[in-house]
């Protein structure tokens, strides 16, 4: 796009998101297009300074638009409004913007008319102003839709609009932006460490020291519930002071990193269980069954998870587990000893090495001053373990479900 080729990455620029949608405003739609957009941008040194929601509307747009180029923006990707409905007006904001007309782009017609045929539908009128752009705004083909982007320099800042549809707009953004960047990016070199058992505010504050030890590192942090990711970047000749960061990041956050290879936190279990020639059953209550379906969801699992039961009723905890009805009866099912009953109760039908057991309080009720929502019981046995512990979450009963999965497949992991 001869619109970007001034743009020279390894100096770095202004770059900022205009997205366009009253979907985006009125809860209907998260703007994951953004998030995706600074990921790749992040691998060529640039970062996103601001991002500006706006409703389906032109003067809202255009005055928006003026804002960004008066802030010194070189880079504005703009998203959505490019399709065939009547509140889709960003190209006409646009005009407006510069102050141009809107011009029929004739070989853009025809390629909708064909990808409509080819799925049985017709060409209306609507249909056709996907074709239509402002004066002297650069096309930006779409492999993915029928509704091509533009790209338009105005205030010294060169605007890029897609369409908001994701796959989409990261094609889109793929071939005509990161791209052409690339190709003046300075090389950035990046490493990850992904966590478990600590929180966003526990990493920040044991990594603080890295803004004075290694300055030219750049450090991010991301929640995934209930992971924590850390990103460490910095340009290529700098990579002895990533390195530097990456072995001080390591004896801050310990045990609790479970992979650098952005490995799946189950499949880091099973590589380990396959490793020690170990075998796994879990008995969950709570979970519902979410320990199982972390396990399986990565090929090759049935190697050493043998199975497991989703004992959720008291009755099939003692038919099927063999827990016994009075150890319920005193302690609660929530409780140490009934985990580690239920643990026991796998291990012997399946024979496998170790088991895990949960049972908690998932809420939204159900708890009591005794056993608050969120109290969450769990037990590993092994050949060198048996051990129980009782955690309470504070989160919605979602995440208090899969924070306790990953904390009980926690034990085996540190144990492993």
């Amino acid at each position: 796009m001869s619109f970007l080729a001034e743009l020279d990455a390894s100096r770095g620029f202004r770059v900022e998101v205009l997205a366009i949608g009253d979907e985006l405003l009125d809860g209907r739609v998260a703007d994951t297009n953004t998030l995706r957009l600074a990921l790749a941008l992040a691998d060529l040194g640039l970062k996103i300074s601001q991002r500006t929601t706006v409703t389906d509307d032109i003067d809202a747009i255009v005055r928006e638009a003026k804002a960004v180029a008066a802030r010194g923006t070189q880079l504005c990707v703009v998203s959505g409004g490019l399709g065939p409905t009547r509140d889709d007006v960003t190209s006409e904001a646009f005009a407006e913007l510069a102050g141009v007309g809107m011009v029929r782009d004739e070989a853009q017609m025809r390629r909708i008319e064909e990808r409509l045929a080819r799925r049985g539908r017709p060409m209306t009128e609507n249909q056709r102003k996907q074709a239509d752009r402002p004066k002297g705004a650069e096309l930006i083909p779409n492999p993915n839709g029928t509704a091509p982007g533009f790209a338009l320099r105005h205030g010294g800042c060169v605007f890029v609009s897609t369409p908001g549809v994701p796959s989409e707009f990261d094609a889109m953004i793929a071939n005509d932006v990161v791209a052409p960047l690339k190709r003046r990016a300075a090389p950035i070199e990046k490493r990850s460490l992904y966590c478990f058992g600590v929180t966003e505010g526990e990493v920040d504050a044991r990594l603080a020291p890295l803004a004075e030890l290694c300055p030219s590192v750049r450090v991010g942090f991301r929640a995934h519930i209930p992971e924590i990711h850390v990103s460490l970047s910095a340009p290529a000749q700098e990579i002895g002071a990533l390195e530097k960061a990456l072995g001080f990041t390591r004896e801050q956050l310990g045990v609790a990193v479970f992979t650098e290879d952005k490995e799946p936190f189950a499949k880091v279990i099973l590589d380990a269980l396959k490793k020690h020639g170990a075998t796994l059953t879990v008995a969950e209550s709570c979970t519902g069954g979410l320990i199982g379906d972390l396990l399986t969801d990565i090929p090759g699992s049935s190697e050493v998870f043998l199975g497991g039961f989703v004992a959720y009723g008291n009755e099939l905890k003692e038919a099927a587990l063999a827990v016994p009805k009075g150890l319920m009866v005193d302690g609660g099912v929530v409780s140490e000893p009934v985990v580690l009953a239920m643990a026991d109760g796998a291990a012997k039908v399946t024979g496998a090495t170790y088991a895990i057991a949960v049972s908690g309080i998932a809420g939204p009720g159900g708890g009591s001053e005794e056993k608050p929502v969120g109290t969450t019981c769990m037990a590993l046995i092994g050949p060198k373990i048996r051990e129980a512990r009782t955690m309470r979450w504070p989160f919605d009963r979602r995440r208090n479900k899969m924070v306790s999965a990953y904390a009980a497949l926690d034990l085996l992991r540190r144990t492993l």
